[in-house]
Formats: C-alpha cells, structure tokens, sequence
C-alpha cells in the first residue's frame, strides 16, 4: 500500500509540473505570439526549468503540441501561434519573434504587446515592450528592420518621436503611468535612440 501510495504521489507530481510548464509556455506565446519549438525550448532552457539543447526542445515540442490539443495554439507547417494571429512565420514574423526571444530571455517582469496598430498616427509598431528592470520601468518602441527601406522605418520612428501625447498613449496601452520610452531598432545601425544588441545589453547587466 506505501509504495502504490508513493507512486500515486510521483504521477501527481509529474503531471503537476506538466501543466505548470504549458502554463509557462503559453505565457510566452501570448507574447510571441507566434514561434518555434527552438526558439521557445531556449527560453525556458533560460529558466532553468529544462537543460539548454535537446531537452529543453523536446519537452517544449510536446506541451506546445498538448496546448493545440487543448485548443490554445495552433500548429503551422515549423511553428506555433496563439489563437488569432494570421501570419505563417516567415522573413520578418521570424525576425521579430527572436528579438522578441532575447528579451524574454532576460528573464525581467514584462509586458509586451506584438504588431500595435496606433491609429492616432497611423503607424503599426513591431513591437511595444514595458519592462521592469530592478527598481526601474522602462517602455521602448523595437523596431526590427528586414525588408524596410531606410526612409519608410526613419517615418515610422519620427512619428514616435514628433507626436507630444506619445507617452500618454503608451500609459493607456499598459495601464501605468509611462513618463518616458525608447526607440530601438534592430537591422539598421542610428535608426533609433539605440540599436538592439546594444540596449539588450544594457538591459542585460
């Protein structure tokens, strides 16, 4: 009876820690959006709640095809996306999930909002980051340039840059007080406050 007693309780356990890591991986793809078993398996591989390599994507692959079997995801031909989202994961969808991985590979309190359209000056950001970093909160603007010329993604930017209630919009989209923002731009060096391995850098230390 002990030992059927024990094996109960290790089944529970496990089964326990099988929806807790979903839960974590459908947080990150509410932030993603859309993405790989590698580039999810490296976040949570960054965690520490599996070994980098071909532990993490393993156990990945499987809760991310557990959370289309429960209807939360969908599978795509190589990737993953949230209930909603339209796009099939190539060029720049691609190239945003990853910077958008680095950040969440921080491991920092965050809120990341993907593709915001901002009618007030007809602008669609890539993405829209608020962080806590320690003590401080920091809202930037990332721009991740693929098949942007240099004049459309100088537009996008100046908008951000000439509009005066720009951190009062930024404070309605979080829901806190945003008193100031960065832009970041990764792809084309000087085309915003910093480039991104820069600021990744800064936010890394």
């Amino acid at each position: 009876m002990l030992r059927c007693n024990v094996l109960l309780t290790i089944k529970q356990k496990r089964k326990e820690d099988h929806m807790a890591h979903e839960e974590e991986i459908l947080t990150i793809m509410e932030s993603l959006k859309i993405a790989d078993k590698h580039t999810v398996g490296d976040i949570m591989a960054s965690k520490g709640i599996w070994n980098a390599g071909t532990s993490a994507v393993n156990n990945t692959y499987k809760a991310l095809n557990a959370l289309v079997d429960l209807g939360k995801l969908e599978k795509g031909n190589g990737y993953f996306r949230v209930k909603g989202c339209r796009s099939e994961y190539k060029g720049h969808a691609q190239e945003l999930t990853k910077a958008l991985a680095e950040i969440l590979k921080l491991n920092h309190k965050n809120h990341i909002l993907r593709e915001v359209e901002i009618k007030e000056v007809g602008l669609r950001s890539d993405a829209i980051v608020l962080m806590l970093k320690g003590d401080e909160l920091l809202c930037f603007v990332l721009e991740v340039a693929n098949n942007e010329t240099e004049e459309y993604l100088k537009q996008k930017v100046n908008a951000w840059v000439l509009w005066e209630d720009a951190e009062k919009k930024l404070s309605e989209l979080f829901g806190t007080k945003v008193e100031q923002f960065d832009i970041v731009v990764k792809g084309m060096d000087g085309a915003g406050d910093f480039d991104f391995e820069e600021y990744v850098g800064f936010l890394d230390e």
